[in-house]
């Protein structure tokens, strides 16, 4: 049931145009929807694996080796993008955002683009 309601709330995105109210609103509700079933949740307890003082990340970064694990494809995004952003021409050396662009041009391309966020704050959400 989760997966057809996200889908169906993908085709809505599909139809709304970035830094428009509505865009704006669409996205406003996904987020309030998320943080009510994640925080304000009556009776919500934290798994034992987001326990900061389990994993040792409390003792500084040395305490822990899974910042690597995020830390490492940020560092290559970052270093992609300001490469692509000082090398000329742009169709060459094209950047994250211009690659989104191409996209979520289309309305199937908008709705595998939604899919996918939905999908990635769900990963996030849960596990």
């Amino acid at each position: 049931m989760a997966v057809i309601a996200g889908l169906a709330y993908a085709v809505l995105l599909s139809f709304t145009h970035p830094f428009t109210w509505a865009a704006d609103l669409v996205t406003a509700v996904a987020l309030a929807v998320v943080a009510t079933a994640t925080i304000g949740a009556p009776g919500a307890r934290r798994s034992r694996s987001a326990d900061w003082s389990d994993t040792g990340a409390d003792r500084g970064l040395g305490g822990s080796r899974r910042w690597w694990v995020w830390m490492a494809p940020l560092l290559a995004a970052t270093g992609w993008e300001f490469y692509c952003l000082v090398s000329l021409p742009r169709v060459e050396h094209p950047t994250l955002s211009s690659l989104i662009d191409l996209l979520d041009s289309s309305r199937p391309g908008k709705i595998a683009a939604g899919a996918s966020w939905l999908a990635l704050g769900w990963f996030l959400v849960t596990r």
